[in-house]
């Protein structure tokens, strides 16, 4: 396992990329070697100026590298996105035991074009703390069936793929979406929410989270974060606050950020603080008076991240 997960590691894949350019340098330098003392031996025989031999080698040597490109290193997206959105609408609800955690219905719309014929449209998520399903991961158009794969890889990440049940040619459109339900009842989930152009090219990028007005953030940001070098992970690059937008329904409260053609390789999502549990009065001893001490809620009441 531990020499599966080094082979396919970010450092093997360029190691091995990396193998593949210096044959191919080397192989093209050989023949190149080759074919310029036979050419030289030629232009002497004939009596011809040996830099006209040079015109056919730089061609060749030109030619080899972009045929490696194109077969080794240039793999095209399949689709692109012309439009994501993605939402979360969080609630507070109150658990059998007393305590307090939170529901999250999670939806994500993508309309997609292709640029090859196309069977399968990809979607990935990933959300901390630990959550029990309340309806799972289903298609947002009966006309397509979601297939998925249930388990987190090792990258910690569920991959879904929507079949659109039959082939979608290149150059046509078409809205795919998944909808879940979820609450973080045995541990807490992170305060963000964030979404992600999967290394393709997007032309909009909207991202929603809605709150009861009752049970929403002291204060929240607008934050994009970057993938690492190693590909593994991701580091936040900019944060801006912001606030609450004025188009939302009456007793909720909602925060929301456009981007058009965001950088195929960040996120971009909301992150708030959730408000400091209110302070209450515990009766000290007759001899002492009265003290006012805070206690601290301990119930799983931070909510939502998805990476």
């Amino acid at each position: 396992m531990i020499l599966r997960r080094l082979l396919d590691s970010a450092s093997a894949r360029l190691a091995r990329q990396s193998s593949d350019l210096l044959q191919l340098v080397v192989l093209t330098g050989t023949a190149l070697v080759a074919m310029f003392g036979i050419g030289r031996a030629w232009m002497v025989a004939l009596h011809l100026p040996s830099w006209t031999l040079a015109t056919p080698l730089v061609l060749l040597a030109v030619a080899a590298m972009v045929v490696y490109y194109v077969r080794c290193v240039h793999h095209p997206a399949d689709f692109v996105i012309e439009e994501l959105n993605g939402s979360l609408v969080v609630t507070r609800v109150e658990g059998e035991d007393g305590g307090h955690h939170h529901r999250y219905a999670y939806t994500r719309q993508q309309r997609v074009r292709a640029t090859r014929q196309i069977r399968l449209v990809g979607i990935r998520s990933h959300w901390s703390g630990q959550t029990r399903v309340i309806e799972g991961a289903t298609s947002l158009f009966p006309e397509h069936r979601l297939l998925d794969g249930a388990v987190a890889e090792e990258d910690g990440r569920v991959y879904r793929w929507l079949y659109l049940l039959g082939p979608l040619a290149r150059g046509r459109r078409v809205n795919v979406g998944i909808r879940q339900v979820f609450e973080d009842v045995y541990a807490p989930m992170k305060p963000y929410y964030r979404e992600s152009c999967e290394e393709r090219r997007v032309g909009k990028l909207s991202v929603r989270v809605q709150f009861d007005r009752a049970d929403s953030p002291a204060e929240a940001w607008q934050v994009v974060w970057r993938r690492t070098r190693s590909g593994s992970s991701r580091q936040e690059i900019a944060r801006t606050r912001c606030q609450p937008s004025g188009n939302h329904l009456a007793g909720k409260v909602v925060y929301e950020m456009t981007f058009q053609r965001p950088d195929r390789e960040c996120a971009y999502g909301i992150w708030w603080r959730w408000p400091e549990p209110p302070t209450r009065r515990r009766p000290g001893s007759a001899s002492a008076g009265a003290t006012t001490e805070p206690e601290h809620d301990i119930s799983p009441d931070s909510p939502a991240g998805r990476r």
